[in-house]
C-alpha cells in the first residue's frame, strides 16, 4: 500500500472539491465555509502552499475548475446560493492577500442550489455546463474570448420533468467527452440515471445513449481520454458502493436516415414516431451503443469521486472506506484493483 501525505488546507468547514490545474503545479479547493483557496507546489519541499484565498460565495461552494491554460489562468465556481462565478488570476497582486483572484462576472440563470461545473474540452472553445437541484443542464460560452466577462446561455435543458423535492437527498454530475474527432457530447447524472448528450447539426442536445444499472445516487461521473482507443470509457461512482466502468462505440450514420425520412412521408401508413427517430439520426450523423464493462464492490461503501489520468488508463476511485483505489485494464480488458492508497498507512 502507499501512503498520502496530508497538508492543512486552513478550511474551517466540509471541503467538497479539490481540483488541480493543467500542469499539476495548482491546486484549486472549495468548502462550506464559502472560501477558495489555491494552493501552489513548491518544487524543492514538495510541500503544497497556500497562494491565495477569498470569500467567493454567500453559501457553500461544492464546485471548482480550472479553464485550460490556452484561455488564462481561470476558475469556476458554483455553489449552493444557486450562482456560477468566473475568476481569473492577477498576477501584479501579491500573494495571500486575497486579491490576486478577480471576479470576471456571475451567471444566476439557476432556480436551485447549484451541483457541480465544468468546462468544456478547449476544442470546443471557452464554454462550461452546469446543472444543479433545478434539474436543468446550461452550458455558457464566451463568444468573444478577449472579452472574459461576457457569457452567453447558449443551452438550456431540462434533464428530469420534475425537479427533486428539496429535502430529499440529490446528486447531480457532468463529464464532457476530452475527444477532439468526436461530435460535442457529454454526459449528465440525475440522481441515479445517466445520460449521453450529443449536439446535433441543428445545435441542439439529444440523448444519444445511457448508462444503465445504478441502484443508488451516482455521486460521480469521469469520461476518459481515448488515446489510441477507438471506443470510449465511462466510470461513475455510486451510493450503492459500485464502481462501474461502461464502453462507448461510436458508429458513423450513413445517409439511409435521411432516404429513410423521405420514404417516410411517402407511406401512405406513416408512423410519426419512426419519423422523428430518423430525423434525429440524421441530425446526430453518428450512434452511440452502450455496454457495461465491469463493476466493482472493492470499497465495500459508497463512492464519492472518480477520476481517470491523462491517458485514460489508470482510474482512481475513492469511498467512504478512506481508500483511495487505483484500477487498470489487463490484457484481456478486465479492469483490476492495481494499488490501495490509505492515509492510514
Amino acid at each position: 500500500m502507499a501512503g498520502m501525505k496530508p497538508f492543512n488546507s486552513g478550511h474551517e468547514d466540509l471541503i467538497h472539491d479539490v481540483v488541480y490545474d493543467f500542469y499539476g503545479r495548482h491546486v484549486a479547493t472549495c468548502s462550506s465555509d464559502q472560501h477558495i483557496k489555491v494552493f501552489k507546489l513548491d518544487k524543492e519541499t514538495s510541500e503544497w502552499e497556500l497562494s491565495d484565498s477569498w470569500k467567493a460565495h454567500d453559501s457553500s461552494i461544492v464546485s471548482v475548475d480550472w479553464a485550460s491554460p490556452e484561455y488564462g489562468r481561470i476558475i469556476v465556481s458554483a455553489s449552493y446560493d444557486k450562482t456560477v462565478k468566473l475568476w481569473e488570476e492577477d498576477p501584479d497582486q501579491p500573494e495571500g492577500s486575497g486579491r490576486r483572484w478577480t471576479k470576471l462576472c456571475t451567471l444566476n440563470d439557476s432556480k436551485g442550489s447549484l451541483y457541480t461545473v465544468k468546462f468544456a474540452p478547449p476544442h470546443l472553445g471557452l464554454k462550461l455546463a452546469c446543472i444543479g437541484n433545478d434539474a436543468t443542464l446550461r452550458i455558457y460560452e464566451a463568444l468573444e474570448p478577449s472579452d472574459l466577462r461576457s457569457w452567453t446561455l447558449t443551452s438550456e435543458v431540462k434533464v428530469l420533468p420534475v425537479p427533486p423535492a428539496n429535502h430529499l437527498q440529490s446528486d447531480f454530475c457532468i463529464a464532457w467527452c476530452p475527444s477532439r474527432f468526436s461530435p460535442e457530447k457529454l454526459v449528465v447524472s440525475t440522481l441515479d440515471q445517466a445520460s449521453i448528450y450529443q449536439r446535433g447539426k441543428d445545435g441542439k442536445l439529444y440523448i444519444v445513449a445511457k448508462l444503465n444499472g445504478h441502484k443508488g445516487l451516482i455521486r460521480d461521473i469521469s469520461w476518459a481520454p481515448s488515446i489510441g482507443r477507438w471506443y470510449h470509457l465511462i466510470a461513475t461512482g455510486c451510493k450503492d458502493g459500485k464502481l462501474r466502468i461502461f464502453r462507448l462505440v461510436e458508429k458513423l450514420s450513413d445517409n439511409s436516415s435521411k432516404d429513410a425520412i423521405n420514404d417516410s412521408y411517402d407511406d401512405e401508413d406513416v408512423d410519426m414516431e419512426d419519423i422523428a427517430e430518423n430525423k434525429e439520426k440524421s441530425l446526430l450523423g453518428s450512434s452511440v451503443s452502450v455496454e457495461l464493462l465491469s463493476e466493482h464492490d472493492d470499497h465495500n461503501a459508497e463512492i464519492w469521486s472518480v477520476s481517470w489520468n491523462l491517458t485514460g488508463t489508470i482510474l482512481s476511485s475513492a469511498g467512504d472506506d478512506g481508500k483511495v483505489r487505483l484500477w487498470k485494464s489487463t490484457y484481456s480488458n478486465e479492469f483490476k484493483c492495481m494499488s490501495v492508497i490509505t492515509s492510514n498507512s
